[in-house]
């Protein structure tokens, strides 16, 4: 059963990594229109679905249990980061993000999701 969601998981990772690597500046103003600071409460909810997800994926259909449940609990973390840190906090993150990290941060940072996609595709059994 969690399987499936757990490829799906990864599949967005490696083309959400891909794009963010290969079309920095048009993925950075996407997410930027996507991920509005008055809708990071309500966007929280992504993270901490995706967080609850991969611990429970870790215990029913993975064989490396530990990088999995340690994804989903830094998914979660980010949730509740979302959901209880002050609104300019995340808006200054945020800021940084959209408009002030580097090409070369961004690309880091997209390298770095593609690497765990292509990870968590490749524990999944």
């Amino acid at each position: 059963m969690m399987t499936p969601i757990l490829y799906i998981i990864a599949i967005l990772w490696i083309a959400l990594g891909t794009f963010l690597i290969v079309f920095t500046d048009r993925t950075r103003d996407t997410l930027g229109r996507v991920f509005v600071v008055e809708r990071i409460k309500a966007l929280s909810l992504l993270p901490l679905v995706f967080g609850a997800v991969l611990i429970i994926g870790a215990f029913t259909s993975t064989d490396p249990f530990w990088f999995v449940f340690i994804l989903g609990i830094l998914g979660l973390s980010k949730g509740v980061y979302w959901v209880m840190a002050p609104s300019t906090q995340i808006k200054g993150l945020l800021e940084w993000w959209f408009s002030k990290a580097t090409p070369e941060t961004i690309r880091f940072w997209g390298l770095l999701a593609f690497v765990f996609g292509i990870l968590l595709m490749a524990c999944i059994k």
